[in-house]
């Protein structure tokens, strides 16, 4: 059995072992061998230069992480800022797409026969019911993506009214030739884009909640 190496250091160092030990040392070319590697190696560590610590040095590395974690905190601040920006750019746009439509809406119905405007007027609300549902979703899909963690308190609401959402679209999909009347049409249309603002004043907020 060959020494360990508690045992070969103690020989390098000239330190008191085992009279058995010592005699195994002496016989075994291996051991031998790893004692005399032991002695280069603690030569060659002697021979390395002095370093010379600074008085100030654990302060520089201190002041180093201080300044790299305040530039981690800037850039993210400025995603956060752009991402924001770029949020509230295409609130407007979508906001001015959908007033433009609403304002040219009196006009096309002015200009329909009078025995139409009913269905022309409910044709305008549908029209603009589309409209608005589709800029909510453009607005949704600007959102960046939910957070792994969630609290409790706004992800069943949001969860409540993405199942909402889902059975509204359902009902418009399957239900064309069903409903009874356009009337009816509209008033889904019309859940559907109060349901998805509701959906995207608590999306926004805790997307605001997690860029804080």
């Amino acid at each position: 059995m060959h020494a360990r190496l508690d045992q070969l250091l103690s020989l390098r160092d000239g330190a008191p072992v085992d009279a058995g030990v010592a005699m195994h040392v002496k016989s075994c070319t291996g051991c031998a061998q790893a004692v005399a590697d032991l002695s280069a190696m603690r030569r060659g560590l002697a021979a390395l230069p002095a370093l010379e610590g600074s008085v100030n040095g654990w302060q520089a590395v201190q002041e180093k992480l201080r300044v790299r974690e305040q530039a981690h905190a800037q850039r993210r601040r400025s995603e956060r800022w752009a991402a924001a920006a770029s949020f509230a750019v295409l609130a407007c746009l979508v906001a001015l797409q959908v007033v433009r439509r609403a304002d040219d809406a009196p006009e096309r119905l002015a200009a329909a026969p009078p025995a139409y405007r009913s269905a022309v007027q409910l044709t305008e609300q549908l029209q603009d019911l589309r409209a608005r549902s589709q800029a909510l979703e453009q607005l949704l899909a600007a959102l960046p993506s939910r957070p792994v963690v969630e609290r409790a308190g706004t992800s069943l609401p949001i969860e409540s009214l993405e199942a909402q959402v889902q059975w509204l679209d359902h009902q418009l999909s399957v239900g064309q030739d069903a409903l009874a009347s356009p009337a009816d049409a509209e008033q889904l249309w019309r859940e559907r884009v109060e349901v998805m603002n509701s959906l995207l004043r608590l999306r926004y907020a805790e997307a605001q909640r997690v860029a804080m």
